[in-house]
């Protein structure tokens, strides 16, 4: 794995990338974002990580979710509860709690 610095995923192949008009913009959001708190910690990525190697392993199982496409305007409290809902009933049917 390449050593990770805030820019290294510059490093990977483009396969889908909007069109900006606007590089100052985007410079100036990028700044913006790089104030602000890490999305997640380090020690959740690990976590995640040695989830996913059981998962591998046959030892867990794996139930992903989401939309695939989320807008902004849908991202909101009701929509996020009514999706938790819904995988917290389809683990119930899948594991027979």
């Amino acid at each position: 794995m390449k050593n990770w610095s805030p820019n290294s995923w510059r490093d990977f192949p483009i396969k889908q990338q909007p069109t900006y008009a606007d590089m100052e913009k985007l410079k100036e959001i990028e700044k913006e974002l790089s104030l602000y708190p890490p999305l997640i910690f380090a020690g959740e990525a690990i976590s995640l990580k040695k989830q996913l190697a059981e998962v591998v392993e046959g030892k867990a199982f794996l139930l992903q979710g989401g939309d695939c496409a989320e807008s902004f305007s849908a991202f909101h409290a009701n929509n996020i509860r009514d999706l938790f809902k819904v995988s917290c009933r389809t683990i119930c049917k899948t594991t027979k709690c």
